[in-house]
């Protein structure tokens, strides 16, 4: 039985396989398969053949908690920059803007992850 060429190529890529050892692959799946499958056998073998398609799901919606901890920096160090120029703050958790002998700079906060360890 002829197969299709791209059949041969996701058996060669996937499975790293020559086009023989593809085409053979083929060959003996399709033996096995002439065998009459029940409806619910032939159900499994559906869902087991479309494993490598990914699901879609609905984005999930995460609650971001508030980091206190990197408010208050953010709150002192532009308290501290007040004193000298104007500053805008664009994020009260993370960034701020100011301008210093006439350039403007933006100060980022970040917080690392914590390692795991283990």
């Amino acid at each position: 039985m002829a197969f299709k060429e791209s059949e041969i190529l996701k058996m060669m890529t996937k499975l790293d396989l020559t086009r023989e050892e593809a085409i053979q692959l083929l060959q003996d799946d399709e033996d096995d398969v002439s065998v009459e499958l029940t409806a619910e056998q032939k159900k499994v073998v559906k869902q087991m053949t479309q494993g490598d398609r990914k699901k879609e799901t609905a984005p999930r919606k995460r609650e971001r908690k508030v980091d206190d901890n990197k408010r208050n920096l953010i709150s002192m160090l532009v308290d501290c920059l007040k004193i000298f120029t104007t500053v805008e703050v664009v994020n009260p958790e993370r960034e701020f803007l100011f301008t210093y002998n006439g350039e403007q700079y933006k100060v980022v906060l970040s917080k690392p992850r914590a390692k795991k360890e283990g």
